[in-house]
């Protein structure tokens, strides 16, 4: 294993998702919030996540197994308290 790699992400493939793909998915963000995440769900259960207020940045790519633990780290509170994080100078 690299040490790069996170233990439980070692030897996870990412799904590739080809443009055909891409221009069927249903993207979905909060109500109102056109420039926030936005995500789309496959139907083998990967999910992408994308900035809303530029659609040719690159995405992010989800495991259902790391969706899955990202939604129950934020219902358990995980990122209530996340401060907005300034870049410093220099």
């Amino acid at each position: 294993m690299s040490e790069t790699q996170r233990p439980e992400t070692a030897g996870v493939v990412k799904r590739v998702v080809a443009e055909e793909e891409l221009a069927t998915l249903t993207w979905y963000g909060a109500p109102g919030d056109t420039e926030g995440p936005q995500v789309a769900f496959l139907s083998d259960g990967y999910v992408l996540m994308r900035h809303g207020a530029d659609h040719s940045a690159p995405f992010l790519i989800y495991t259902p197994s790391e969706w899955e633990k990202f939604q129950l780290g934020a219902a358990d509170g995980e990122f209530d308290e996340v401060e907005q994080q300034t870049p410093s100078a220099g």
